[in-house]
């Protein structure tokens, strides 16, 4: 309608929600925007932060640090591969069943200058092939020592043959590979790498944002000293923008083969599984665990937090103190956890030692505690459902102070934490930050339009219903202008229409003036009654009263208010006829008629002239039922709907079933008799039923019983009608009303 005023706050949330569900989108399958993605990543630290630390789920694991105790009294440790093959060989006794090395030895050890180096070796061999020297030689003393010593600087510089001798002893060595990520054409892979392929895969050129990195060279151990290993795996890891490391890569690409990482090698052997891999896929399986993938083939790790992780010193393991039971069949990382060497930050520990990252992912995959992430579209339907929510606050039928929809978008917000953190404690991980920050611009989008137009709006309000409602509704309507929603829309309402029998005539006999006069008398105190109850007046049709219960104020007991106003009418009419008898003016009767349902309520009509009304079939209905009054000779009737809706405070009976004008269904109608405690004569439902039965005679006997009961008088002259002309065969019962 023309000067119906647009829900602003509405259009403004709909229009902002679909620029941010864009953005959203953009961010989600383009490119990452960087502030949400930084967000994004300190909200699920955050969530471990609320769970806390937990304690490892399996005591499979356990890291053995080369740490500053093992600096101070085994510096030869990190110095030479002589100390790395003591260290091997010092795990190998205490059983263990796996020895992971964070490590790679990628080039020969260097402890002289190549050239001093051939020499020693020269004169050792020299040495090993001399004739035994004679103590009678001169200076063989001398000769011995300088023998000596160059068969312990040999021994010294033999530190790659003695690592070499090591791990192929121990048959339990898993050696670090690093990969290098690129586009070019990849190196070809060092021979011991084999064993840190994937087991199955296949390449289908898809997957998107989930395919693994690929790399173009590997830095790997010398295959003089990792052809004893028994496996292999990637020490990669992801470092995120703000530097800290929350995913490991599960699977790295180099040439045609796909490469799994060191902590998910290890746990795979201790499981003895192999994988199944189909780039791109959003999971591999190990054997049957399904484990998730999210982002370039990454899990996210579901880190334990500082000290979870058993650690044992390197160096109590070289000196024998180290307990055997924490020791024997497990299955060690080794890497250095020094002060100032090879720290990370994680989600739950800002100094953590690289070498938890590969043992938290072989707990993790042992245990089966993964983390899964919701893709994209999760992601974007949870911004949908957020923002069509907080639309659904702007809606003016639940729209209720200006405060109101902030409140509830905080909770909806609110919610969605709630959820995302229940989510989490679960293993999923929901993206919080793209839909909370659409929430929030479409919010602060509807408030401020709010803001822009609630004092417009309300204005409106009181002009327009100014005219329908009494002044405490109109006020009830301003607080909320939800309660009235403008333009049509379908409600269960209560419609009630009452008129003046036989006014045409009545109103013949009196000039226009007295005419006037005498409506003002009646229809103040009926219209009074409406307003009381919370009621809206619909219009005047001449003498006729038609009010509405329900619209637009919202009221759950329509039906027994529109009951009670019909009952307080007549009994006001009462009233009324004894003023006018003494008055000399003549007295008047009324019929009333009520009927509850589905309607059409709004302003209805042209953009140049409408009224707020209600229209539908339940609306004609009550019109047709105030007009069967007359030919009941009753004073109130009411359709299916009201009696129904009105509940036990009110006493019907059933009067016939009836097919009113312009209805092709038939509708059975009720008197309202009174309230609670009002009698009715059962003699009536009795012969009712006789009639329907058509057994007409016996109907018509039990109804002229009834004494001054107007319906049963005109029922039983029906069945006098019908006993001297039966209907036919189909008669259905249904009365056919004859006027409006």
């Amino acid at each position: 309608m023309a000067d119906r005023p647009r829900n602003a706050p509405l259009l403004v949330a709909i229009v902002a929600s679909i620029v941010m569900l864009g953005v959203t989108g953009v961010h989600l399958w383009v490119k990452p925007l960087p502030v949400l993605a930084t967000i994004e990543n300190l909200v699920i630290d955050a969530r471990f932060q609320v769970r806390g630390p937990r304690a490892p789920a399996t005591d499979r694991v356990v890291i053995i640090g080369i740490d500053d105790d093992t600096r101070a009294r085994y510096p030869e440790l990190m110095q030479t591969r002589r100390g790395y093959a003591a260290l091997v060989r010092a795990l190998a006794k205490y059983d263990v069943k796996v020895i992971a090395f964070d490590l790679f030895f990628s080039a020969p050890e260097v402890l002289l200058p190549d050239s001093i180096a051939a020499q020693v070796r020269a004169a050792d061999a020299e040495r090993r092939s001399a004739a035994p020297l004679d103590d009678e030689m001169p200076n063989a003393p001398l000769v011995r020592s300088l023998s000596a010593v160059i068969a312990l600087v040999a021994e010294e510089l033999r530190g790659d043959d003695q690592l070499a001798s090591a791990i192929n002893d121990a048959h339990r060595v898993f050696l670090g590979a690093f990969f290098r990520p690129g586009s070019a054409a990849s190196a070809a892979e060092p021979a011991q790498l084999r064993s840190a392929r994937h087991g199955e895969t296949a390449e289908t050129n898809s997957g998107g944002w989930r395919r693994p990195i690929h790399a173009v060279d590997v830095d790997f151990t010398l295959d003089q000293i990792a052809k004893g290993a028994i496996g292999a795996g990637a020490v990669n890891d992801f470092r995120d923008s703000d530097g800290v490391r929350r995913r490991m890569p599960l699977s790295i690409g180099l040439g045609t083969h796909q490469y799994m990482p060191l902590g998910l090698a290890v746990a795979l052997f201790d499981r003895g599984v192999k994988t199944h891999y189909i780039v791109g896929d959003d999971h591999l399986m190990a054997g049957d665990q399904r484990v998730p993938l999210g982002a370039a083939g990454s899990l996210w790790l579901d880190v334990l937090g500082r000290d979870q992780l058993p650690r044992i010193s390197a160096a109590k393991v070289l000196d024998g103190t180290a307990p055997a039971s924490a020791l024997k069949g497990k299955l060690a990382f080794v890497g250095l956890t020094f002060s100032t060497y090879d720290k990370v930050a994680t989600s739950l520990d800002p100094i953590a030692d690289g070498i938890e990252l590969h043992a938290t992912l072989a707990e993790n995959v042992l245990s089966n505690h993964l983390l899964r992430v919701a893709g994209p579209l999760a992601a974007l339907a949870a911004a949908c459902l957020l923002c069509a929510l907080i639309i659904a606050t702007q809606l003016r039928a639940i729209r209720r102070r200006v405060w109101m929809p902030a409140v509830i978008a905080v909770v909806v917000i609110g919610a969605y934490l709630l959820i995302c953190q229940l989510a989490f404690t679960h293993g999923l991980i929901l993206n919080v930050a793209a839909p909370a920050f659409a929430a929030v611009v479409t919010a602060l989008a509807a408030i401020v339009g709010a803001l822009a137009t609630e004092g417009r709006e309300k204005a409106h309000l009181r002009a327009v219903f100014s005219r329908y409602v009494s002044r405490t509704v109109v006020d009830r309507i301003l607080a909320d202008p939800a309660r009235a929603k403008l333009g049509g829309e379908r409600k269960e309402l209560t419609v009630l229409f009452s008129d003046i029998r036989g006014f045409s005539a009545f109103s013949e006999g009196m000039d226009p003036e007295a005419l006037a006069s005498f409506l003002g008398e009646y229809l103040t105190p009926m219209t009074e009654l409406v307003f009381e109850s919370g009621g809206t007046l619909d219009k005047y049709i001449g003498d006729a009263v038609m009010a509405v219960w329900a619209a637009p104020v919202d009221v759950p007991d329509h039906a027994a208010r529109a009951c009670e106003v019909a009952l307080r009418m007549q009994e006001a009419l009462i009233d009324l006829n004894k003023r006018w008898k003494a008055e000399h003016k003549p007295a008047v009767a009324i019929g009333i008629g009520l009927n509850t349902g589905a309607m059409a309520v709004g302003n209805m009509g042209t953009a140049a002239r409408f009224d707020y009304t209600v229209l539908g079939d339940q609306v004609n209905l009550g019109a047709r039922l105030e007009s069967l009054t007359k030919e009941y000779g009753v004073d109130i009737l009411v359709g299916e709907g009201t009696m129904k809706a009105a509940g036990a405070g009110y006493v019907f009976r059933e009067i016939d079933l009836v097919r009113v004008k312009g209805r092709h269904g038939a509708a059975p109608v009720f008197e309202l008799v009174g309230r609670a405690g009002a009698k009715t004569d059962p003699r009536f439902a009795t012969a009712l039923a006789a009639y329907r039965a058509r057994d007409f005679r016996a109907a018509r006997t039990e109804f002229a019983a009834i004494e001054r009961d107007h319906a049963a008088a005109i029922m039983a002259e029906r069945c006098a009608d019908l006993e001297r002309k039966p209907p036919a065969a189909d008669w259905d019962g249904v009365y056919d009303q004859h006027g409006k």
